[in-house]
């Protein structure tokens, strides 16, 4: 395989994405039309790739969601019925809900193999759509809530189906990037699932005297998935610091990622710049412990991950633009090194 050409082609994409986002941010709120915050909602799309940070397909190479996510107190009849669960859990009715499609792509390190190595991480696609409901902590004495809660269902297609093999060649062959080869052993086609729960802390909250006035925060989070697509408990803690930073809980993300959502308050300007670590313990993972019902590809996954992600948060009116670098440790046994790769977020308040 030509390196070279590979990082050329991916480089070319680097600019690409870097641009498209930046052109799709320049529209003002102007634009928007003039509703009460507590009447908008939220339109996210985040892209995920290693081309945004190494340049290297392998392991996770791509992902991009389309969310969103409703006005505060916008929850439909249909799912107010989950009233009582969130109020047992979260103290809380649903305060707004939000749904997702996606498509993340999984390969190998060395994409020229037939067959692809064995060793190396399978090739996969994922096509999926999220539900998701957010209760925030009710509060009697007019205080900000102190946690926000999110339920959430992932549920979509693997294998041949999920459409991995044609969205990764039509961009490798529009960037004149190497064709992958080794495809044919991607997972079978399997329906699989996830129900999720994750909770996020405002933990923390200090202003820095400084001249124009500084703002610090923790936001620790834990949560745990259960289902045939992922099964594992995580924590993890976000610090930033910046102007204006308690108007969201940090851009969002793809799954499985340090937490993040959709929602942000909108208004006057506000940036942040973060860091932050979550760990998670691994009982299952389809794309490398293989299809639940047969034989497929496969390899020993390993048991305890840790992301570790720094990047920047701007937002204006009803625009928000977000760059995260996230830095992956090994997922399974002869992974030789760890990942990293870049995420885009831009979300914006309709």
């Amino acid at each position: 395989m030509d390196r070279r050409q590979a990082d050329a082609g991916h480089h070319r994409l680097k600019r690409w994405l870097t641009g498209a986002a930046l052109l799709a941010a320049l529209p003002s709120a102007a634009f928007a039309e003039d509703r009460p915050d507590e009447l908008q909602g939220v339109f996210s799309i985040a892209v995920e790739n290693d081309s945004l940070s190494s340049g290297a397909d392998r392991n996770y190479t791509s992902g991009i969601k389309l969310a969103y996510v409703s006005p505060a107190e916008g929850v439909p009849d249909w799912l107010r019925g989950a009233g009582g669960f969130t109020r047992y859990f979260s103290n809380s009715q649903p305060d707004f809900w939000g749904v997702a499609i996606g498509q993340s792509i999984f390969t190998p390190e060395d994409i020229a193999a037939v067959p692809a190595p064995a060793d190396q991480h399978p090739y996969a696609g994922w096509l999926y759509m999220q539900l998701m409901v957010g209760a925030e902590e009710d509060r009697t004495d007019g205080r900000a809530p102190r946690y926000l809660d999110t339920y959430e269902l992932e549920f979509g297609i693997t294998g041949p189906s999920a459409m991995g093999e044609q969205a990764q060649r039509g961009i490798h062959e529009s960037l004149g990037a190497p064709d992958p080869q080794g495809w044919d052993s991607q997972l079978e086609d399997e329906f699989a699932f996830a129900v999720s729960f994750d909770r996020r802390w405002r933990a923390v909250r200090a202003f820095i005297d400084v001249p124009g006035g500084l703002e610090f925060d923790l936001t620790p989070s834990a949560g745990a998935s259960l289902g045939t697509l992922r099964t594992e408990a995580r924590v993890g803690l976000t610090a930033r610091i910046g102007w204006r930073i308690d108007n969201d809980y940090g851009p969002p993300r793809v799954r499985p990622s340090l937490s993040g959502v959709e929602h942000f308050a909108g208004g006057p300007l506000s940036w942040s710049v973060f860091a932050g670590i979550q760990g998670r313990a691994v009982a299952r993972n389809l794309f490398l412990d293989g299809n639940t019902w047969e034989d497929s590809a496969s390899v020993e996954r390993t048991p305890y991950v840790a992301d570790f992600q720094t990047g920047f948060s701007v937002s204006a009116g009803d625009w928000r633009l977000a760059y995260t670098y996230v830095w992956r440790t090994e997922e399974f046994e002869t992974q030789p090194t760890r990942q990293d790769f870049g995420a885009f977020a831009l979300s914006w308040r309709l």
